[in-house]
Parts: structure tokens; C-alpha cells; sequence
């Protein structure tokens, strides 16, 4: 089994200088757990809501500062990343050696969708048949 048969193939995404309310937002909205950036059509970070967990303080934060910050500056830059082609089994062991929750999936530099833990999950708990 290959990762596009497991993948999403309409990752959320936002670019660099979106704020860290539009991430939250989108994260909220489209009820996942990351945000891949990208820039000109390429994947220069992702985001996910450990990063925004670990922004939050709860004596400090306001609205405003979540307005305030873009998502370039609380971003991993240069994700890790998978080929669609690439074995199901492989990029379980990505995300394991990387110590990452979830992989942009990019073919010949072009973001074709995202894998997540919430993927295989998904797909080890559709029953048989």
C-alpha cells in the first residue's frame, strides 16, 4: 500500500505571512491538526496545534496577539516530506524517526496532500472487506 491511498489529498494550507489567528481558524474550520505552508507553490513549513499550544499563554494572550504573529514565525521550516508513491510502511517510519506527527506529501515539488497519524488511524480502523 502506497501513501495516496491513505494520504488527504486537500491539505490545509496558508503562506508564510498569514497570521496565527487565520491558522487557528483553519485548523478549527476544517477540523485537522496542520497547517503545511507554502510559498510560490512550494512547502516551506508546516504548522500544527503543538505549535500553537506551546505559543499560547494563558495570562498574555489575546486575540490581538494571535493577530499579531505570522505563521512564519512559530513554523517548522523545511518539513520533512513523502512521495505519494512512496510504501505505506516507509513513511510510518518517518514519522517515527522524525518524531513528527504528520508529512507533506509532495511530488516533483508540488504539495499533493498531507499523511497524518489521523490517516492511518483512519485506515487501520475501516472494517475488513
Amino acid at each position: 500500500m502506497q501513501v495516496r491511498d491513505v494520504m488527504n489529498a486537500k491539505p490545509a494550507t496558508l503562506p508564510p505571512g498569514a497570521t496565527l489567528a487565520e491558522a487557528l481558524d483553519l485548523m478549527a474550520q476544517q477540523k485537522n491538526r496542520h497547517v503545511v505552508v507554502v510559498e510560490n507553490g512550494a512547502v516551506v513549513g508546516i504548522i500544527s496545534d503543538r505549535d500553537l499550544a506551546m505559543f499560547y499563554d494563558p495570562v498574555a494572550m489575546t486575540r490581538a496577539r494571535w493577530e499579531q504573529s505570522t505563521v512564519a514565525q512559530l513554523m517548522t521550516p523545511g518539513p520533512v516530506s513523502v512521495g505519494s508513491g512512496a510504501e505505506l510502511g516507509a513513511a510510518a517510519q518517518m514519522l517515527l524517526k522524525h518524531a513528527v506527527s504528520a508529512l507533506p506529501v509532495v511530488d516533483n515539488g508540488t504539495l499533493v496532500g498531507i499523511l497524518s497519524e489521523k490517516d492511518f488511524v483512519r485506515h487501520f480502523a475501516k472494517p475488513a472487506g
